[in-house]
């Protein structure tokens, strides 16, 4: 018989093991779609490794850049952070987020670090979504570029255009939030509301504490506070919009690295097309075990540029697994470390009183 300690993390490893060969599943049937697996083996086999090594390199770089974002988005709502101490609660949030399709896991994850650290909880929470609204925001350009390509080379198909206004829209409804928090106060409170819930429901399956009762009055109270604190400081906030896109580059120049690795070439233009869509799919698809239609499309849109079926598979494959892969590895043991996934905070707390107590018996 499991103690009752052990059951939530027992829970925990479950769900995990299911996302996880979920999203190796799906990602194995798109592969096999676009070729076999001897001809991928070959591929990967014949790559060249210091190019391979250069887009390795340059997606670590990625999550450290992505890490000093959060860093300066919190800046501009008033929440100091350091950006190493940030680097695990990212990991974690990325890897909760395989498993809650909502993102709800990763906001709770943030704005309770900051808590901890004796910061404001609404602030915190207006400050996680200035980073979202920030990083998909920042993705616009590239998104346009990639279109404006497309039709110029005659490649533009309708889904294309209904996953960018999808993708437009979940920016407008970000954007409508943080306006109205500042004179429609009893309405974001109404919304937030729906989103506790929400949460709750979200991360019970996974054990995650979710936020206080009084999570939606206090947020919504603190709202219009931090976004006059984003109009007061839009230096902050231009620089934080500026990172956004230094991270797009630097992500969009690994999926580079990875083409030029496994002997392909493609136009700039192309390659941004592929890695734009890729990113709207990403998050417009909700549900993580979907990523592998981004990587179909993505590959798809090489194909279509003229790159052979293998080393297209094999660029998306490495791309996406590396950015979907090292959260999966480093973010469940970062989540148990900060204490969040497989036992509640105050059972581990009592555990160490009582340890203490032993000690000094």
């Amino acid at each position: 018989m499991l103690e009752p300690a052990a059951r939530p993390r027992r829970r925990t490893l479950l769900v995990s093991l299911v996302a996880v060969g979920l999203l190796i599943a799906a990602t194995a049937l798109t592969v096999s779609w676009f070729t076999d697996l001897r001809t991928l083996v070959r591929v990967l086999e014949s790559g060249r490794w210091p190019w391979i090594a250069a887009a390795i390199a340059t997606l670590a770089v990625y999550f450290l850049a992505y890490a000093l974002l959060y860093r300066l988005g919190f800046a501009v709502v008033g929440v100091p952070s350091r950006t190493w101490s940030l680097v695990p609660v990212m990991f974690a949030g990325l890897f909760v987020n395989l498993m809650v399709p909502t993102g709800a896991g990763a906001a709770a994850l943030f704005v309770d670090d900051a808590v901890r650290r004796g910061q404001n909880g609404a602030r915190a929470t207006i400050g996680f979504v200035l980073v979202l609204l920030l990083d998909l925001l920042t993705v616009v350009p590239f998104v346009a570029w990639g279109m404006a390509f497309l039709v110029h080379e005659g490649m533009f198909e309708p889904w294309q255009l209904l996953a960018a206004l999808a993708f437009v829209m979940y920016l407008v409804l970000l954007v409508v939030l943080i306006a109205l928090s500042r004179s429609r106060q009893a309405s974001v409170c109404r919304v937030l509301g729906w989103s506790y819930r929400a949460i709750h429901r979200a991360l019970g399956w996974i054990r995650v504490r979710g936020p206080a009762a009084d999570w939606p009055a206090r947020t919504a109270a603190g709202f219009a506070d931090a976004a006059g604190a984003i109009v007061a400081n839009p230096g902050r906030l231009a620089l934080a919009g500026l990172w956004g896109i230094v991270i797009h580059l630097l992500n969009a120049f690994g999926l580079w690295l990875f083409v030029r690795g496994f002997g392909a070439h493609v136009p700039i233009g192309g390659l941004i097309a592929a890695f734009a869509l890729g990113i709207v799919l990403l998050v417009i698809a909700a549900i993580p075990q979907l990523a592998p239609l981004a990587q179909a499309f993505m590959t798809a849109t090489f194909i279509s540029l003229g790159v052979a079926a293998g080393p297209a598979v094999a660029a998306t494959l490495a791309f996406r697994g590396l950015t979907l892969g090292l959260p999966m590895v480093l973010g469940l043991p970062f989540a148990w470390r900060i204490g969040r996934l497989g036992t509640r905070p105050t059972r581990v707390r009592a555990w160490r009183a009582r340890a203490a107590d032993g000690h000094r018996g």
